[in-house]
């Protein structure tokens, strides 16, 4: 399963303009999640993005991406 490239792109523009990379920015939404009282403007276009691909079952690529990173993290 890959991202799709505009998908990347968008997130590394994003990322580029708050000043992070694309891991950061992936970091930075993790912590968001675990501190929802947090006002971040990534938060919202990152979950827009993630919606932007759906599967046959309903989830989006990225929800499953999302649910194996909070895996791994939550196992680190």
């Amino acid at each position: 399963m890959s991202v799709p490239p505009v998908l990347v792109s968008k997130g590394k523009r994003i990322a580029q303009r708050q000043g992070h990379s694309l891991s950061g920015l992936i970091s930075g939404f993790l912590e968001n999640l675990e501190e929802p009282d947090t006002d971040s403007e990534l938060l919202p276009e990152i979950k827009q993005m993630c919606g932007a691909y759906r599967l046959p079952n309903g989830k989006s690529e990225d929800d499953l991406k999302f649910e194996y990173l909070m895996e791994k993290h939550v196992h680190d």
